[in-house]
């Protein structure tokens, strides 16, 4: 799981066989699905988008996607200063489920991200993208049941992301890593819980395997010397995470 920084208030694309691992970062993260299928993981919660449908990933919450065969979509990634009119929604509450399968006015929600592609593309007047990119944020709240959540801040994702990404080869705890940052582990536990999606170990285990296949594909260490420079105490468990990350043996990605 990696932590993104964006720049821009507002990116707009369509993005061909999307498939990206876990990551989160503090803007707001919509996916309409043009043709083709993707697999879209959201706060532990999986999804097979087809053509029509749609998804949210709210800030600091984890999300992935994977297509299985082929997917065409249009990908949408905005900050919260851009619509300030809906801070109340994406900083207090999250969705119970966080897809559209079927959407009301599915014909009025397409002409809305076309006009709102035609404008990023063409690089005319923002506030007309602002408009577009309102009416169908406020259409997928709509069809959305949101439960309110504990305010968790953003920076303490971020700081517990930075923090691991210069620390993952060490031998270090849960309680060590809530020293470190100064709060309780209670504390530290909770945030894993609710906004990565997943135990402190399971994190661990993730990024100390995307170092281990970073190096299987870029450098020429041996496995034994690859398994120990990414953080692993054993091979064995080494084996273990690196098959449970990515269903195969360090050895066949070479």
């Amino acid at each position: 799981m990696i932590y993104q920084n964006w720049d821009e208030n507002l990116f707009v694309k369509v993005t061909e066989n999307n498939s990206y691992l876990a990551h989160m970062h503090r803007q707001i993260e919509i996916f309409y699905v043009l043709d083709g299928a993707i697999e879209i993981t959201i706060s532990g919660q999986k999804m097979c988008l087809e053509k029509g449908m749609v998804s949210i990933a709210f800030p600091n919450i984890v999300h992935e996607t994977h297509t299985p065969l082929h997917s065409r979509a249009v990908m949408i990634i905005f900050s919260l200063d851009f619509l300030p009119d809906f801070a109340t929604e994406f900083h207090m509450q999250r969705p119970r489920r966080p897809f559209i399968t079927s959407l009301c006015e599915p014909e009025q929600f397409s002409t809305l991200v076309s006009g709102l592609l035609e404008n990023v593309q063409k690089n005319t007047d923002i506030r007309i993208a602002k408009g577009y990119l309102y009416i169908l944020t406020a259409m997928i709240l709509s069809q959305m049941p949101l439960i309110r959540q504990e305010n968790v801040s953003g920076g303490i994702c971020q700081d517990i992301s930075n923090y691991l990404s210069q620390h993952f080869t060490e031998e270090i705890s849960l309680s060590q890593l809530a020293d470190a940052l100064g709060y309780s582990k209670y504390h530290i536990s909770h945030i894993f819980k609710e906004r990565f999606g997943c135990s402190y170990s399971d994190y661990l285990r993730q990024i100390r395997a995307e170092h281990a296949m970073g190096l299987l594909t870029h450098s020429n260490l041996s496995v034994t010397d690859i398994c120990f420079s990414s953080g692993f105490s054993s091979m064995r468990s080494f084996y273990r995470a690196f098959r449970a990350v990515y269903g195969t043996a360090p050895g066949t990605v070479r």
